[in-house]
């Protein structure tokens, strides 16, 4: 797995090894993040400053929110107005700390990259009746080889 989903300038960020929020993604938590099915918020980019500030115009459904979040590096000639994107803000999040603030993950173009996220919206809620969607006669095992559905019968 490349650094990319580290930080997008992983090879030239000056050796920074923070792993707080805005700074270098653990792999573990960018693996964790990247495979989650819900959280995720589609966003476009709006501007990005060289001091590290951006500001992302956020969609889910009905309602569209500003983000105005912070990483370390300058992002500006990588996230460009107009980019499209991804935002998660569970992974890491902090019990305690209020709606909308706290860190997140971004991904775009660039990868995967870590955020803290000083204003915006709380974050996706996690979904109720799960257990409705599946029954233990639903389960599905895929063959990777070959990408088929395998029967369990």
């Amino acid at each position: 797995m490349a650094d990319a989903c580290l930080s997008p300038l992983a090879g030239g960020d000056g050796g920074c090894r923070s792993h707080l929020p805005g700074h270098r993604m653990p792999r573990m938590l960018a693996e964790v993040v990247r495979r989650s099915p819900w959280g995720w918020r589609r966003g476009t980019v709006v501007s990005v400053s060289p001091d590290g500030w951006m500001l992302l115009e956020c969609r889910d459904g009905a309602l569209r929110a500003v983000v105005h979040a912070w990483h370390h590096a300058d992002l500006a000639d990588q996230l460009l107005p107009g980019t499209e994107v991804r935002l998660h803000q569970r992974g890491g999040r902090l019990e305690d700390s209020p709606l909308g603030l706290g860190p997140a993950a971004l991904d775009g173009p660039t990868g995967m990259i870590s955020l803290h996220v000083a204003q915006g919206p709380p974050p996706v809620p996690e979904p109720v009746g799960l257990e409705a969607w599946a029954g233990d006669d639903d389960a599905v095992v895929i063959d990777l080889r070959t990408k088929a559905p395998l029967s369990l019968g």
